[in-house]
């Protein structure tokens, strides 16, 4: 089932409201007010790296799929809509990607907020695979990564170029309605471009997910 992210443009005039996140040393963390749902909410019109951004969806990353779905339960009582999972990704989202590498197995839900942005829930696998790694490393509140949107993703990819972030792919991917691009800074902070051309809340289709993923390994 899809649902409509016509209300939220690229170009669209939007009110700017504080972010959820901090900037640290070019990484992103959640401020503890900022996991709060009426503040999620409000925050998908924003301010990046000094940027004027409107956030097609955010990241979050939970230690267990217990505690992801804990989180998504108090996201639904407030109004959010699940669009995505809840599942193992990739074998219950793509189930011909037999041969993908098991360290970048996640579980994955994703909720349409009522002010029409989507929060992606993502949890390990197992122990030691990516997500797992990184949790380790950043912890509980790090920022997975931050999809952009934009109606033109060649003129924003030259402006956070500009800004020292480098694509994780020569050319972005593209399924003939979404197409996404991964960008990573110096510190390792990932931000996603994606223009979408199809009315949807999907955040990704198995063809781009696939590369975009595997990028992230480089």
């Amino acid at each position: 089932m899809s649902y409509s992210t016509r209300d939220r443009t690229a170009n669209q005039p939007q009110s700017i409201h504080e972010p959820p996140y901090v900037e640290v040393d070019g990484l992103l963390f959640y401020k503890e007010a900022g996991k709060q749902p009426e503040f999620l909410d409000a925050a998908f019109a924003t301010i990046l790296f000094g940027e004027r951004v409107v956030i097609d969806h955010l990241v979050m990353l939970f230690s267990s799929s217990m505690d992801l779905t804990q989180y998504a339960n108090r996201l639904v009582q407030y109004g959010a809509k699940t669009i995505e999972g809840p599942g193992i990704w990739p074998q219950d989202f793509c189930p011909g990607f037999t041969a993908f590498p098991a360290d970048l197995t996640m579980y994955l839900l994703s909720v349409l907020m009522p002010s029409d942005g989507i929060l992606v829930l993502a949890a390990p696998h197992a122990s030691s695979d990516q997500l797992d790694r990184l949790l380790q490393e950043r912890g509980l509140n790090a920022v997975h990564h931050v999809a952009l949107r934009t109606n033109d993703i060649n003129a924003a990819a030259e402006v956070w170029q500009s800004k020292g972030f480098v694509p994780l792919s020569v050319a972005p991917q593209d399924d003939g309605c979404l197409c996404q691009w991964s960008f990573k800074n110096s510190a390792g902070q990932i931000i996603e471009l994606i223009h979408r051309r199809c009315v949807e809340g999907a955040t990704f289709s198995c063809q781009n997910i696939a590369a975009l993923r595997l990028t992230e390994e480089t």
